[in-house]
């Protein structure tokens, strides 16, 4: 039995015609020949497996066959036997990467006068030249500059900017290219029949894509896509995607879809699946960064440019038109950020430890990204401030925040959670205000000129109302909801949000939590996903929490809501809701805030010592004690 040979060995190029893609290597080397126009040196350069090393050998048949010099070796006398062979004295292979001493190189040049057998040209074909050092390629200069007569070198290598100019220089260079995926494709058929390997023409197409453009690469795809085919089954796409570890492009489209759709469910069961499939991590993150490439390439295409991103995007037909439908789905700045992210995450997980647990992250945080989203916000804030300046109409901001809000104490959750009402105090008789005050109360304002009260609700209903976020009524009612949640499933972070934070801002996908000190920050961010399990089990939604340092450790000032039943519920709002007014001066409002900023907190808002950054014996015992509160035993409470 014959020794079996690979395909790409088997079907290597044997004459100028054979060789695929390369039509200004074929027609330079062809008028070369024909003309009597050979060089003396050649610089074949390109990628790999395209080639380089078979054109070598060609032109040493054309050069020295029996009825040569011709672009057409007969392929029959013993000449183009022994090239083909590998055997001919006439045809020096050398391998640079393991003879790139200067002792090689003048080995080689005491050898180039000696003429070749026959009186024919002698070829040295130097494989790989760029590994050639810096005096191996100084010893070499003046032999290729002026070599002997019927001497030609051919240096090949991948690398052209590792040759050093003065070589390049003295040589012709032939730019050898990757084939195009047509003409990968009908070589692959070809093969495929001259083989009888049966194999569906999708295989073969995803062969030539998979491949780059390579031949040896797509012949030797071919060959092991042959083992898995048989006369009555041939081999299919799943068989191959099986055999790369490559990602089907449905996959692909699903998995973009729920990352546009924020649908981390859908990308962790897509990406579990693959994961039990065999793929390799750093090979998903990979096929889904090429994924979003072809989405942003697609992003400005229409359906009848498919043919002209065919160039541009590499898979089917089908994939090209889905991957144009569905990029217009997307944001042109959101698809570029994405890929920049998946090609970190790709390099991650080469290095990562725990490769899965590093991929299924970085996917959730592609899935959240909540700083793309809060961009988006806050251009569509300006966008409808710019359309209101233009109408004329007041804007009113989203999150309203007071120009001096006064420090005031803030309720405890269960004055939060359950209000009492309060009604407005009505106004006093007539004949009560003519009395003269008494000796120890306050004396009576000073009248003013008439200002219309309630100025800033005026705007507010005057304005057309905006989605980009809540009023005051509902961030108070939302979080005292989640106290109460918290109370009852997690109190070490009910005790630590009530005493140290207090709501801000409420959007659809964010909830802002203010903290007096930066000190609080990280502790907050750490319970950052029990807040969002309260959220989730309140109204159903999954938002962002984000933490932000308040100025004096106060939340903002609410404006009072006309007929909110939360208008007068807590100590903050009862204060400025029952005595101040548009028409008082700024000294009454100042005496009648000053109560509220000399009373003490209540005795549920006192601070411990270790968290206001005491060193003395009583805050290190404290601060243990919230170690050991907050330790591995604290959990919800199911």
């Amino acid at each position: 039995m014959d020794n079996y040979q690979p395909l790409y060995l088997k079907h290597r190029p044997q004459t100028l015609g054979d060789l695929v893609g390369q039509a200004s290597v074929v027609k330079t080397l062809t008028n070369a020949i024909e003309n009597d126009r050979i060089a003396h040196a050649y610089l074949f350069t390109g990628p790999r497996g395209c080639g380089k090393t078979s054109s070598a050998r060609i032109l040493a048949k054309s050069v020295n066959c029996q009825n040569g010099p011709t672009a057409t070796p007969c392929m029959v006398c013993s000449t183009c036997e022994e090239i083909k062979r590998g055997i001919s004295p006439a045809v020096l292979e050398i391998d640079a990467a393991s003879n790139n001493s200067v002792d090689d190189a003048r080995v080689l040049i005491e050898r180039a006068p000696l003429v070749a057998q026959g009186g024919r040209f002698k070829l040295y074909i130097i494989d790989e030249c760029h590994m050639l050092t810096k005096e191996a390629f100084n010893a070499l200069l003046k032999t290729i500059e002026e070599p002997p007569p019927k001497v030609i070198f051919v240096l090949a290598t991948t690398e052209e900017h590792k040759v050093p100019p003065t070589i390049i220089s003295r040589c012709q260079r032939l730019m050898f290219r990757l084939a195009n995926h047509e003409e990968l494709s009908r070589h692959l058929r070809k093969i495929a029949d001259i083989e009888e390997i049966s194999i569906e023409d999708d295989a073969l197409d995803l062969i030539a894509r998979r491949s780059g453009g390579g031949l040896r690469d797509a012949l030797g795809l071919l060959d092991q896509a042959s083992l898995l085919a048989t006369k009555q089954k041939p081999a299919t796409v799943p068989d191959l995607l099986a055999l790369l570890g490559a990602v089907d492009e449905d996959v692909l489209l699903k998995m973009s879809e729920a990352i546009r759709d924020h649908d981390a469910g859908r990308v962790l069961q897509s990406v579990n699946g693959l994961l039990a499939q065999g793929r390799e991590p750093s090979l998903v993150a990979l096929e889904l960064s090429k994924h979003f490439l072809n989405l942003a390439k697609a992003y400005h295409a229409s359906l009848d440019q498919a043919n002209d991103l065919r160039a541009l995007i590499t898979g089917s037909k089908g994939y090209i038109e889905s991957c144009i439908e569905s990029a217009q789905t997307f944001e042109a700045a959101e698809l570029t950020q994405m890929v920049e992210r998946l090609d970190q995450l790709e390099s991650q997980l080469r290095r990562a430890s725990q490769p899965a647990l590093t991929l299924e992250s970085g996917l959730l945080n592609l899935c959240h990204r909540n700083e793309i989203l809060l961009v988006k916000q806050l251009a569509k804030r300006v966008a409808d401030l710019e359309a209101s300046m233009q109408s004329g109409v007041s804007y009113v901001a989203p999150h309203p925040v007071a120009h001096a809000p006064a420090p005031i104490a803030r309720p405890t959750p269960a004055q939060v959670s359950s209000p009492a009402p309060v009604s407005a105090p009505a106004p006093a008789p007539a004949s009560a205000q003519a009395q003269p005050p008494h000796s120890d109360s306050p004396p009576p304002p000073r009248p003013k000129a008439p200002v219309a009260e309630n100025t800033h609700e005026q705007q507010a209903a005057s304005a057309p109302p905006t989605n980009h976020g809540t009023r005051f009524n509902e961030v108070d009612q939302f979080w005292s909801a989640m106290m109460d949640y918290l109370q009852q499933k997690h109190l070490p972070t009910y005790s630590l949000v009530s005493q140290f934070g207090f709501p801000l801002a409420l959007t659809d996908t964010e909830l802002v939590i203010g903290v007096p000190k930066e000190a609080f920050v990280k502790m907050l961010e750490n319970k950052a996903e029990f807040l969002k399990t309260a959220a989730r089990n309140i109204d159903g939604r999954d938002i962002f929490i984000k933490v932000k340092v308040q100025a004096d450790g106060v939340p903002p000032a609410r404006p009072p809501q006309s007929g909110s039943p939360r208008e007068t519920q807590s100590p903050q709002s009862q204060t400025p809701v029952a005595s101040s007014s548009m028409a008082q001066s700024q000294d009454e409002e100042d005496d009648l805030r000053r109560p509220a900023k000399l009373s003490p907190a209540p005795a549920a808002r006192q601070k411990p010592p270790a968290m206001t950054g005491g060193d003395s014996d009583e805050a290190l015992m404290v601060k243990e004690a919230y170690k050991l509160f907050e330790g591995p035993g604290s959990r919800f409470i199911s």
